[in-house]
């Protein structure tokens, strides 16, 4: 998939988001990380990949969580918080680049509330080492409660002109049908417009329903399954 092909690694291969992309900057690139940073905005329009090229970026080994699937209880947090008390992953050590690890809890809004309690408690942490950076369609109410220690980044949708940049055919018309979701556009881009199979209504003549779907047989060239197991051919 285009989306995943030509997916960027560097901040300033990502098309617009220059406030976030500078305030992802500043913070990555402070000796200590006593808050956090939350990425809000609709599915789609780059927020993981931000926090990712973000990581990359400013030199560290980004780890990405899906917290919607990983973190549901207080022990999925205090098991994650044990295994990143040491702010160099193993696999930078394997590496042998021994690159400081930056946490990055994705779809942190489809966690559980208590696990999300938990997440907070670990930002407050003072011998907390490593950056956390999250990302959500939408803000959490303990996240919202705690604004002084996590800052919150309303991402909204690249403009047009920033998106069109990506390619070379016009895709006004494509951005405006895909409501502005990078995701979407590529695909679209990449597999043209799915056809749709139209919606059949009943004729209004007071068929019966076996006759009714007879005709939607007919009309869609749909096999029947009682005629097929018997091997012969239908009658329409």
């Amino acid at each position: 998939m285009y989306s995943e092909l030509f997916r960027p690694e560097h901040l300033d291969e990502i098309a617009g988001h220059d406030e976030a992309k500078l305030e992802l900057r500043k913070y990555l690139d402070s000796n200590t990380f006593s808050n956090s940073i939350m990425l809000v905005g609709p599915p789609g329009i780059g927020k993981t990949t931000l926090a990712l090229c973000a990581a990359k970026t400013m030199g560290f080994e980004p780890l990405e969580i899906n917290a919607s699937r990983s973190i549901r209880t207080y022990e999925d947090v205090e098991k994650l918080r044990d295994a990143c008390r040491a702010n160099i992953s193993i696999y930078s050590l394997l590496c042998g680049s021994a690159r400081k690890m930056c946490l990055i809890l994705d779809e942190i809004d489809g966690s559980d509330p208590h696990a999300q309690n938990k997440v907070v408690e670990w930002i407050r942490d003072h011998e907390r080492t490593i950056p956390i950076i999250c990302t959500g369609n939408d803000l959490p109410s303990i996240f919202k409660k705690n604004s002084k220690i996590i800052s919150i980044l309303r991402i909204f949708p690249p403009k047009s002109e920033d998106i069109q940049e990506l390619f070379e055919e016009n895709i006004d018309d494509i951005v405006v049908e895909c409501n502005h979701d990078i995701r979407r556009i590529m695909n679209r881009v990449q597999y043209g417009k799915s056809y749709q199979i139209p919606k059949y209504i009943l004729p209004s003549t007071g068929l019966e329903v076996e006759k009714s779907f007879l005709i939607r047989q007919k009309m869609f060239q749909i096999p029947d399954p009682l005629h097929e197991y018997l091997g012969d051919k239908p009658d329409i």
